[in-house]
């Protein structure tokens, strides 16, 4: 994955730092990404997990369950999220093949770039569902 930030990211992090002080908005970010990556699953079978893992952590920290992100990851994972929503990015959703690859590029920075504080979610998300079982 490119360590450099992708080409047409930065307008999307600008946009995250308000939407990330809102955290109705950020729900409402996080459960349009769901309906739209659950309406386009098999294109997006290679990111998947990644993805769902975002949203996880961002729903878990707008709902105030999960505290402690900096600052930082949450505008990086909005701005991953809100990337992945605008069809017109720098490959354009509807062109088949290919519609998805810049967003897989995107995830992969994003998440490359938050990796330990996405993996400190995945433990915390964890030990939380062993202790409600």
């Amino acid at each position: 994955m490119p360590s450099q930030q992708p080409r047409g990211f930065e307008k999307d992090q600008t946009q995250a730092q308000a939407f990330a002080q809102d955290k109705n908005r950020a729900r409402e970010v996080v459960e349009k990404v769901v309906a739209k990556a659950y309406e386009h699953r098999t294109q997006l079978r290679n990111i998947w997990e990644s993805l769902m893992s975002l949203c996880r952590m961002l729903r878990a920290w707008a709902r105030g369950d999960y505290k402690g992100l900096p600052w930082k990851t949450i505008v990086m994972a909005m701005a991953a999220a809100l990337y992945f929503l605008d069809p017109l990015d720098i490959i354009p959703d509807f062109i088949p093949g290919i519609g998805y690859l810049d967003d897989a590029v995107v995830l992969g920075f994003v998440v490359n770039s938050i990796r330990s504080d996405l993996e400190r979610f995945l433990q915390w998300e964890s030990k939380a569902s062993t202790a409600e079982s």
